[in-house]
């Protein structure tokens, strides 16, 4: 039976008895599904102290469909092997429900050298996408793969130095093999920040000068965190390119 099915006749149901009981019934939306967001800070909710940085799972909500949630399970700092190991994946394995989708988005953290968070690309790393992209499966829910976004980190002051190795193009590997969803993310944000340029792409980054945030007296310089502005365009570009090449998926506008 499909979520929608299951709706129907709990509303039945609801109908039946305020009629019995004498109660007025209110109409509600149907609750279609949840979609969760895995990934690492490029991607997470971000406390008011944080301000301005902005996940860009937090701009995500508005581009989903009525009757759809969105839950950001995104965590600072995370690779693969650190939300796996942390159990962050086994407590959402916890609360998919059938139908639900999970939008995967590691790249970021996993080059790092520490061994809490180091894979390889093409052994480990593979491995670990394999592994929840299974299980999601397994629960007959829906896993949706999507590759890092670019960092902001200009060679000549016109084109982006090559920072994220061969995640990318492993975790596109994974999803012909399992013939899941894949969204290339990584060369359209690099395009997007090219054509902006060193001095304006700035305004999507966490990279400004003094004076202008309360939190930050002397400015910041980190050209990887998004502000609310570049937040809302990954968000934008994300959804874009899900609807173009997936239009069958059920949860967006």
């Amino acid at each position: 039976m499909s979520n929608n099915d299951t709706f129907i006749k709990k509303t039945l149901l609801c109908k039946q008895l305020s009629l019995r009981e004498n109660i007025p019934y209110i109409e509600k939306e149907p609750h279609m599904g949840t979609v969760f967001l895995l990934g690492d800070s490029t991607c997470a909710q971000k406390s008011p102290e944080s301000y301005p940085e902005t996940g860009w799972g937090m701009c995500f909500n508005e581009h989903l469909a009525e009757g759809w949630s969105l839950d950001n399970r995104s965590i600072n700092g995370r690779s693969t092997k650190m939300f796996l190991d942390e159990g962050a994946f086994a407590a959402i394995m916890i609360d998919l429900r059938l139908g639900d989708y999970c939008i995967i988005q590691f790249g970021h953290n996993e080059n790092k050298l520490d061994e809490e968070r180091h894979t390889d690309p093409w052994t480990s790393y593979t491995a670990n996408l394999l592994y929840m992209a299974e299980s999601i499966t397994r629960k007959a829910a829906h896993p949706v793969l999507v590759s890092s976004i670019t960092r902001r980190n200009f060679l000549d002051g016109k084109y982006l130095m090559h920072t994220l190795g061969e995640y990318p193009q492993a975790m596109e590997a994974v999803a012909r093999k399992l013939m899941l969803p894949f969204v290339d993310l990584t060369t359209p944000t690099r395009k997007k920040v090219e054509e902006l340029g060193s001095l304006k792409s700035r305004e999507y980054f966490m990279h400004f000068d003094a004076g202008l945030y309360p939190r930050y007296p002397e400015g910041d310089a980190d050209d990887t965190h998004l502000r609310p502005e570049g937040a809302k365009a990954v968000a934008t570009l994300l959804a874009t390119l899900l609807k173009k090449q997936y239009p069958e998926l059920p949860f967006l506008r």
